[in-house]
């Protein structure tokens, strides 16, 4: 017999908190500017543009006059079409994350991401994690868990009444983390279980 889940839900950000995706697209992206002739972008200016969604990565990657709506569409195709084809090449999961996620089993996880759907799903597949996940939570949870690695993830969490945790790891940094007002910041997915646990017991 299963075992039963508890009342509490843990929602993970995606890129930069379960995987580190920030080569891939960065691939993608510098290939779309490679067919227009642009320069190439570096590896850093990528991670900190991650995170705010992939129009936002590419509007920051192009030059002033690219970014008119009806002239970054097309570099947003080329975009997609780049990151379809390599999307799964050098994504992988933060380490301890596979045992961070088995030992919150009886939890109910999600994933919360401005990643288009056609990508999230084929990677989350493709790392052997899809059916970690529930596509839909209904019931009335007793306690939401926010993990994420940036402001944003944190500010998502607390909009929404959430407890939240900072991954050290990522891809934003401890200080973004900080000031968005994170309760608590991890440095190993292996923190991460026990919070939640012993946080529920202390309530």
């Amino acid at each position: 017999m299963p075992a039963a889940r508890s009342s509490r839900v843990v929602v993970f950000d995606f890129d930069g908190t379960l995987a580190d995706t920030w080569r891939d697209l960065a691939t993608a992206l510098n290939r779309t500017l490679a067919d227009a002739g642009l320069p190439p972008v570096l590896g850093p200016q990528v991670q900190a543009w991650i995170g705010d969604g992939a129009l936002k990565l590419l509007a920051n990657a192009l030059p002033p006059k690219e970014r008119a709506p009806e002239r970054l569409e097309p570099h947003y195709e080329r975009f997609r079409s780049h990151y379809d084809r390599c999307c799964l090449d050098t994504t992988e999961l933060y380490p301890g994350i596979s045992a961070c996620l088995e030992a919150l089993g009886e939890e109910s996880l999600a994933v919360l991401s401005n990643k288009p759907a056609r990508f999230l799903d084929r990677i989350i597949e493709g790392l052997g994690i899809k059916g970690v996940f529930g596509a839909v939570l209904g019931g009335d949870p007793g306690e939401v868990w926010m993990i994420g690695d940036s402001g944003v993830d944190v500010e998502t969490g607390r909009a929404a009444g959430a407890r939240t945790i900072g991954c050290g790891w990522g891809l934003r940094g401890r200080d973004e983390l900080r000031a968005a007002g994170v309760e608590f910041l991890v440095e190993h997915p292996r923190e991460i279980p026990q919070i939640v646990r012993s946080a529920a017991t202390r309530g």
